[in-house]
């Protein structure tokens, strides 16, 4: 049997792949977790059209603070989590990406040009960084 010499931090590489493998899970959960916060408070406030009635008014804040009392999150992650749903169908969202880089990217005013962003992963990476999506997002807007 070959002994494994290849480390990282305390752990064997081999280990460290476990630890990765289980940890991608985790976040996948989490961002699955917080769509679904969004898409239910979606559900209970749609987000006005552009140009409509007045941009969230005391109504929905009423009752998005309320929901967000009952599931135990503060209303500001609630509302990220509702803006970020509206802006990401699910369709569109990408299980292996983060929800802060759903986030970030759902600056992208375009929607085709948000959508083709989340497949064009920066150059030699496998997956999008929050820094990268920061500079993708705001170099969309600039």
């Amino acid at each position: 049997m070959v002994e494994e010499t290849r480390k990282v931090g305390a752990v064997s590489g081999s280990r460290y792949e476990e630890i990765v493998a289980e940890l991608q899970g985790e976040v996948e959960q989490r961002t699955r977790g917080q769509f679904m916060v969004g898409d239910r408070a979606l559900e209970v406030e749609p987000l006005s059209p552009p140009g409509g009635s007045a941009a969230e008014s005391a109504g929905p804040q009423q009752s998005l603070a309320q929901l967000a009392q009952d599931i135990g999150l503060p209303l500001p992650a609630v509302q990220q989590a509702r803006w970020t749903a509206s802006r990401w169908p699910v369709d569109q969202r990408r299980r292996a990406e983060s929800f802060a880089v759903h986030w970030v990217l759902a600056g992208i005013e375009d929607d085709e040009e948000r959508f083709g962003a989340i497949d064009d992963l920066p150059e030699g990476k496998t997956h999008w960084m929050l820094d990268d999506a920061k500079c993708r997002a705001g170099c969309e807007t600039q």
